[in-house]
This record gives C-alpha cells, sequence and structure tokens, in this order.
C-alpha cells in the first residue's frame, strides 16, 4: 500500500517549510524513525523522521523547495516491503558466480595496478602545484597597496614595508609618494575606483526566508497589537564586573566562565519572583501567571534571530546559567533547536552591548509581558556622598512593557529590582 509523506508542522507557528535537504534515496528500505530529511522551519533547521516502515516510492518535492505547505505531501511510501525469503533470494542473485572466470588477480598485477596508481596521484599533485611566480610578486603587499602602487606606475621592489613581516600597507604608498605630484593622482585614483550607481539603477532583489517572513509577521503584529511602554533605568555594575572576576577565577578548574549577560539573567529571574505580577503573558482574554522564571534570550542568527528559552532561571547557579545558555546559543546557530526549546517563557533579553550600542528600545517578544534591551558599559563620572566626582562604570537598561498585562507602577517596581541585584550581585548567590 502506498502512503503519502506530508509535509510536517515542526514548530507552533510553522505554517511552511523549506525541505533544505534529503537524506534518504528513492527505493531505500525505511524503518520508522529513520531520519527523511532535512527541513528549514521559521526557526530552526530540523531532521524529519518516518513513522512508517516501506520503501521510499517516489520523492514528489525536491531538495531547496521553498514555501512548501504544512501537510502537502513530500514524498510517497510504499509499505508493502518483501519478505525474508525474497530478500534472501534478492541478495543470493546479486552473489557473482564463483565458477565463471574470475581468477584473483596475481600479486605481479596488484603490485602495477598499485604502482600505475602511484605514478597517476604523483602525476595529479605535479600538475596542481602552481609555477613559480616572478620576483614582484613574491614581495609581500597587501591588495589595496598593490593596486594602489599599480595605478602610480611604482615598481614594489623600490618599496619599504613597514607592515607585520615587512609586508607592504597602504601607508608605505602614501609616504612613498606624498613628496612629489604623483600623491595628487593617488588620491584621484582612489575616488574614481569607487563604484558609482546611477540613480535608476533596479535594486537587488532579496527572497524571504521562512524564518524572515516569520519574523517580519510576527513583529508587525507585535509593534501593531501590543501598547508598548517604555521603563530606562541605569545601573551601575563596577561591583558586577568584580565579582565576575572573582568568580571566573575560582571557577578555571571547572572550565567555566561566568559572562556579564549571564549575571543579568540571573538578576532578571531573582526580580521575577519578587514580582510575580510581572511574570506574565498575555492569554487573549485573560492574563497568565506564571510560578518559574522561564526567561527567553535574543540570540542572532545568519538570516534572523531566534529566543531560545532558559527554564527555571530562579533554581539555577551563574554557572549553570552559563553552560545551557552557551548551549542554547551554539545550537540556535547550528539550528539545532527543538520546538520546545524555543517556546514558552514571560519576559526576553536582548543583549547589544557588545557592539557598542548606548540605548535602544527592544519589541516585545509576544505573548512575552516584557523584553529587557540591555546596552554596552560605559565610563562617567558620578557625584557620591562626599559630593566629590568619582570614576563609576554604568549600563543603560530599558524594560518595554505591554501595559494590557503590567502597569507603569508594577514596571517600575520590577525594574528597580533588576537593578538593585545588579549594584549588589552578592544577592544573586544568596
Amino acid at each position: 500500500m502506498s502512503i503519502e509523506i506530508l509535509m510536517p508542522a515542526l514548530s507552533p507557528t510553522m505554517s511552511e517549510g523549506k525541505l533544505t535537504k534529503w537524506l534518504v534515496n528513492e527505493g531505500d528500505i525505511i524503518k520508522a524513525g529513520d531520519l527523511l530529511a532535512e527541513i528549514e522551519t521559521d526557526k530552526a533547521i530540523m531532521e524529519f523522521e518516518s513513522s512508517e516502515d516501506g520503501i521510499l516510492k517516489k520523492i514528489i518535492t525536491p531538495e531547496s523547495d521553498e514555501n512548501i505547505s504544512v501537510n502537502q505531501p513530500i514524498a510517497i511510501l510504499d509499505t508493502d516491503l518483501p519478505t525474508h525469503s525474497q530478500e534472501n533470494k534478492k541478495v543470493e542473485n546479486s552473489i557473482p558466480d564463483s565458477s565463471k572466470n574470475h581468477s584473483e588477480p596475481t600479486l605481479t598485477e596488484v603490485s602495477k595496478t598499485t604502482k600505475k596508481e602511484t605514478l597517476n596521484i604523483k602525476s595529479a599533485d605535479t600538475k596542481e602545484t602552481p609555477k613559480k611566480i616572478s620576483t614582484n610578486q613574491r614581495i609581500k603587499i597587501s591588495p589595496i597597496a598593490k593596486k594602489m602602487a599599480f595605478n602610480l606606475d611604482l615598481n614594489i621592489a623600490d618599496l619599504f614595508g613597514t607592515g607585520p613581516g615587512g609586508r607592504i600597507v597602504k601607508a608605505d604608498i602614501k609616504q612613498h609618494t606624498k613628496k612629489n605630484d604623483s600623491y595628487r593622482k593617488l588620491v584621484g585614483e582612489e575616488n574614481k575606483s569607487r563604484k558609482t550607481h546611477h540613480f535608476n539603477e533596479e535594486p537587488e532583489r532579496i527572497e524571504l526566508t521562512p524564518m524572515r517572513r516569520t519574523i517580519a509577521e510576527r513583529l508587525t503584529s507585535a509593534k501593531r497589537d501590543i501598547p508598548h511602554f517604555y521603563l530606562r533605568k541605569r545601573a551601575r555594575v563596577d561591583k558586577l564586573l568584580e565579582a565576575r572576576e572573582t568568580l571566573n577565577e575560582s571557577l578555571i578548574k571547572r572550565d567555566v566562565k561566568i559572562s556579564l549577560n549571564d549575571m543579568i539573567i540571573k538578576a532578571v529571574g531573582q526580580a521575577l519572583l519578587d514580582h510575580p505580577d510581572c511574570n506574565v503573558t498575555w492569554g487573549g482574554d485573560c492574563i497568565m501567571k506564571h510560578k518559574a522564571a522561564d526567561i527567553a534570550v535574543a540570540v542572532a542568527i545568519p538570516g534572523g534571530l531566534l529566543t531560545p528559552v532558559l527554564r527555571n532561571v530562579e533554581s539555577k547557579s551563574l554557572s549553570e546559567i552559563s553552560q545551557n545558555t552557551k548551549d542554547l546559543i551554539i545550537r540556535s546557530k547550528e539550528k539545532k533547536l527543538a520546538p520546545v526549546e524555543f517556546s514558552g517563557g514571560t519576559t526576553t533579553i536582548s543583549n547589544l552591548g557588545m557592539f557598542g550600542i548606548d540605548s535602544f528600545d527592544a519589541i516585545i517578544n509576544s505573548p512575552h509581558g516584557s523584553i529587557l534591551a540591555v546596552s554596552r558599559t560605559e565610563i562617567v563620572p558620578i557625584l557620591n556622598k562626599e559630593s566629590n566626582f568619582q570614576k563609576a562604570t554604568v549600563m543603560n537598561l530599558t524594560l518595554s512593557v505591554d501595559h494590557r498585562v503590567i502597569d507603569g507602577a508594577v514596571g517600575s517596581a520590577f525594574l528597580a529590582s533588576i537593578v538593585s541585584f545588579i549594584e549588589d550581585p552578592i544577592t544573586l548567590l544568596a
């Protein structure tokens, strides 16, 4: 009996997918649980298993096909497997008859063959080896410096390199030419080399991937439908940085390294326990109040963004948070997350501090009640209790809040609690 293999729904929000790779071929015998294909959903690339035994009769959807709707047929499976006796007969028939003139090769023949193959390999290697290049090409020079020298009709053998290992760099060309009129030519050639575009030139069209389409739809909906308001507060992180350094020194032997983001995750988890009215999601016709501090972490990947969820943050140590977060980030970038790993949670942390961002407002990841935007650290002067200025390391935090589930006073207390844990990190270890 032939049955259709349908495009599966591999994530809660998946409506269509891309068949990136078939892991089997037509005619292969399939067992239930065998991997059939790799499918790119709106969240990740996931492996798809067979639920039936059979023979893969026909592949309907080829590799790299996009926008395949859920429940659309992608292959046909024949569930009528050959019997054991038929398989044995097939195997027996495939075994060559030893009575026919199939003599074993002699030692001499094997030696000749091996020698011939060795010669062929050597010949191929010799062919691929690049020829000796000229003296000028042996000189270490950066590509841009080489182009500049060519435009100025300079002999690079006459130039002195100040780069690593005596490499000639752009500055060396300018130094060589600035004392004569050719320097003006250098500036002119650089400007000339810059590609210009006509005002009516057609732009490049980039087709939307399933992930990018889902991101566009969800964020448009979130920005349109969720009544955002924003709370901002600056946190002093000097003690947090000192605590992190001390912890990492003690964790070297365990091969664990705590990041600043790990400690912020812990601070948010503790703050959710102290402010359960902020540990909420929008339920459409109700507010869902959660018990565990499940926090999503925004991870940038090629082509989009994923938000894997770190479960039970309130009960995890900093080392556990560090290891779990690293694992989720790695598998996010490899698109190997299971649907349950990017579902749920009540709030999200989006950290752009490593990109040098001073401050930003993040869009809430529906149905979450909030999202915390974390910016870079910077050193600023502050006035101490003795009315003297001193240096302090600070970080700007912005909490985007869904006003349907969290009011201003409640959200303000929540953000203040996060800052308190950051500024007094010893409380994170209690």
